[in-house]
Formats: structure tokens, C-alpha cells, sequence
């Protein structure tokens, strides 16, 4: 028969996901901890022969007393049905996760002190390795691995950084992953799911909960299947509590912001139908939503966004809470750019400045024009003075992104003092 492992990525247990309206969140259930309770119930009901943990799971040594409580309960869950669990160190808690496990028998701690280490679960052997700290500068692969015991399938179970040169967190090469002696690949450490297709998977399992908004599209832990050495085969399961996910509306020919609305409520009933029909069980879905589109003038959508309420969107569609974490605005003004940049009053001025910031990323002109935006913004950092100014990082798109945004809206402000002007 063929042997069912239930493999799950990067759980962080101890972190909550950020950027969630407590009307979505009533019972502040979306969190790792949440995640990791579908995960043993699933093993349980679908019979798991084995569960496997690829590291990160605990957030950090300062999570210890509130993730350890929620670890125990899973691992004897599934201990108290026969199903052992089995996991390696990953960078966030190589100092901690071997301390967990000292008072969890039924936990297996595979590799402690980054050393290779293989033990034999329900007929497939599992070879692991642990970070030791918080970090790895050596290729974990640079070890040799142990001999291959007999016949059976082999599967490496490893918390890395792939193809990153140089990287602090176990870096690996592809290559090396496709040379080593295993039939498969579970890994850690990037929270984007890879596709893990073919007989013989090698990949990313990818985070179990997306933790904020970068994190979009399905979360959850993955089925294994084992028939044997080279006939692996893995099955994605969206079960994580919370989801994230763009959603697009067109502001094409509208003539007020309110008119936004009935679009956004259809592009949710889409949106929530084809999650419905792809099987999700999220219950919550956080919205990152995109207002496209060509507008006529007088709409204002930039200036009237936040009366309308659609910041703060909150909806449910079959027991599901839909919300908007962000709005952004990427209308294009129905106006003659070229034309209006012929003028030397304010209105030229901003027409030749989005002109100048529609160029090439190489167009001197433009890189001098970012430069001195980003020393102006970086000098006031956290302040929300355009929509939605929270990036991680100002990189250079999302700088011309901002200024593009702030020469729009006073554009507009500008046409509608002066109702004569061309489109």
C-alpha cells in the first residue's frame, strides 16, 4: 500500500499575521496556531502515515511559551493516533526547536547541530538537517549524506535558501539537490509554494498561513504520496484560515467614485466563486484591491476614495469575510499628456513631469527626478500622506508609483478648477 505523508512548510507558530480588521478576525482564529490545528485534524481524518515539519516552526526563542502549548497539543493528537512527526531546525528556530522537542517524546528532531541525520518512518526513510543557530553561511550539501538504507524510498526534508549565493541561511544549488541520493526534496525557509510536480518532487512547500499580504494565493500543507523509490507524488491543500488576494476593478468611463462600489461587490461575488470552486477553506480573505482603468475626469476617485468607505470594505459570502486591506489607484487620466505638457502654467508642468516619469527606468531625467523623491520621503518615514504609503521597501518603482499617483490627483484637482481645459 502506499504510504501517505502529510508535509507541512513554514508555520511560525507564535506570530500573528498583520494587517486584519477585528470584524474579520472575531474570534482571532487566523493565525499559525489555527493553521496547525486543520493540519493534525486532517492527518487524523485522511489517515496520515507519517506528518513531516521543514522548519521555522516556532516565529523565535521569544514565542517559546506561547508556541510550545500549541505544539503539544498537535504532536499528541497525533501521537495518541499513531501517527509520528518527525521535522528539522529552520533559521527562526534553530536555538529553540531543540528545546521544545526535549520535552516532546513523540517529536523527532531530525539533525541537531547541522549534521546529517535519517530515520525510518512507516517504511520511507527521511533524512533531515537542522540549522544550528540562526544561521548557515555553508551549503548544507557540502556534508556527505549518509549511505541509503536498502531499498527503501528516501526523502531529504531541509530548511534552505536555494540558488542564493552568498546567502547566511543554508545556501543550495538546484544542482546539488538534483544530484544528492533521495526521490525527493521537502524544503523550507521561502514561504511561496513551489508546484512540487512529477515523480520525483524537489521544492518549496511554502508557508502553511500567509503571514501578511505579500503572501498571496493558496497556504496550506501538502499530501505525500509514496509508492515506492521514484514514484512520489505531492497534492497541495488549501487549508489555511486566512487568505490573501489582488483583486482588480475597472474604473473605465465612470463619472463618480461612488460608482465604484457595484464594480467592487461584483469583482468580490467573482472573486469568492472561483475560490469556492477551487475547494479554499479560508475563512477570512484579505483583498489588496487595484482601481484601474480610465475614469472620466470629474470622478475624482483619488480625492473622494476614502468617504466612500471602500477602504474599509468588509463583507461575508457564505459564512467567508471578504475584506480590503489596501486600495490602490492606477487610473489613467482620460487626458492628451502631450498636449497639456505644451502649456507653461501648473497644469503643463505636472503633464510633462508623468511624461518624464512614463519613460525608460534609464531616461536620466527620470532617475533624477526619483532620487530627489525618495530623499523627500525617506525623511518622513510612516507618514501617510499618499494612499497606502506603507511599502517595505521604496524601491524605484514603487517611488515613480507614488509620484505618478500624487501628480494624477492634483491634476484633477487642477482640471476641475479650470473646466475649459482639452481632454
Amino acid at each position: 500500500m502506499p504510504v501517505r505523508i502529510l508535509a507541512i512548510g513554514d508555520l511560525h507558530l507564535g506570530r500573528r499575521p498583520s494587517r486584519i480588521p477585528a470584524a474579520a478576525d472575531p474570534a482571532a482564529r487566523l493565525t499559525p496556531a489555527a493553521a496547525w490545528e486543520r493540519c493534525v485534524e486532517r492527518a487524523i481524518q485522511g489517515r496520515a502515515d507519517a506528518v513531516l515539519l521543514a522548519g521555522d516552526v516556532v516565529e523565535d526563542s521569544d514565542d517559546l511559551y506561547e508556541a510550545f502549548p500549541d505544539l503539544r497539543r498537535g504532536v499528541e493528537r497525533l501521537a495518541a493516533h499513531d501517527i509520528p512527526v518527525a521535522g528539522v531546525c529552520g533559521n527562526h528556530d534553530g536555538t529553540v526547536l531543540p528545546r521544545l522537542a526535549e520535552s516532546l517524546p513523540a517529536f523527532r528532531l531530525l539533525g541537531r547541530d547541522g549534521t546529517w541525520e535519517d530515520t525510518e518512518l512507516a517504511g520511507v526513510e527521511v533524512l533531515g538537517w537542522s540549522f544550528p543557530g540562526t544561521t548557515a553561511p555553508d551549503s548544507p550539501l557540502a556534508q556527505p549524506l549518509p549511505p541509503r538504507r536498502g531499498s527503501r524510498p528516501r526523502i531529504g526534508l531541509l530548511h534552505c535558501d536555494r540558488d542564493q549565493t552568498g546567502s547566511r541561511y543554508a545556501p543550495v544549488r538546484s544542482a546539488d539537490l538534483q544530484a544528492a541520493d533521495t526521490d525527493a526534496w521537502l524544503l523550507g525557509h521561502i514561504h511561496r509554494p513551489d508546484a512540487l510536480a512529477g515523480p520525483r518532487p524537489i521544492g518549496y512547500l511554502g508557508s502553511v498561513l500567509g503571514l501578511d499580504p505579500g503572501e498571496p494565493g493558496p497556504r496550506g500543507p501538502w499530501w505525500i504520496r509514496v509508492d515506492g523509490p521514484g514514484r512520489i507524488e505531492a497534492e497541495h491543500l488549501p487549508l489555511a484560515p486566512l487568505r490573501w488576494e489582488a483583486l482588480t476593478v475597472s474604473a473605465d468611463d465612470i463619472s463618480h467614485a461612488d460608482e465604484l462600489h457595484p464594480r467592487v461587490m461584483a469583482a468580490l461575488d467573482g472573486l469568492h466563486l472561483e475560490l469556492s470552486r477551487a475547494g479554499t477553506e479560508a475563512q477570512a480573505v484579505g483583498c489588496r484591491l487595484r482601481i484601474t482603468g480610465r475614469p472620466a475626469a470629474a470622478a475624482g476617485i483619488e480625492i473622494r476614495l476614502q468617504a466612500t468607505g471602500l477602504g474599509e470594505l468588509h463583507e461575508v459570502r457564505d459564512g467567508v469575510h471578504y475584506f480590503v486591506e489596501s486600495v490602490r489607484v492606477a487610473t489613467e487620466p482620460p487626458l492628451d499628456l502631450e498636449r497639456l505638457a505644451e502649456g507653461s502654467d501648473p497644469v503643463g508642468l505636472l503633464a510633462r513631469r508623468l511624461l518624464v516619469l512614463r519613460r525608460a527606468p534609464d531616461d536620466a531625467e527620470r532617475a533624477e527626478l526619483i532620487r530627489r523623491a525618495r530623499t523627500e520621503l525617506e525623511t518622513v518615514p510612516g507618514q501617510r500622506t499618499y494612499w497606502n504609503l506603507d511599502a517595505p521597501e521604496l524601491d524605484e518603482a514603487r517611488i515613480a508609483e507614488i509620484l505618478e499617483q500624487a501628480a494624477r490627483r492634483a491634476l484633477e484637482q487642477l482640471l476641475e478648477q479650470q473646466p475649459g481645459t482639452a481632454s
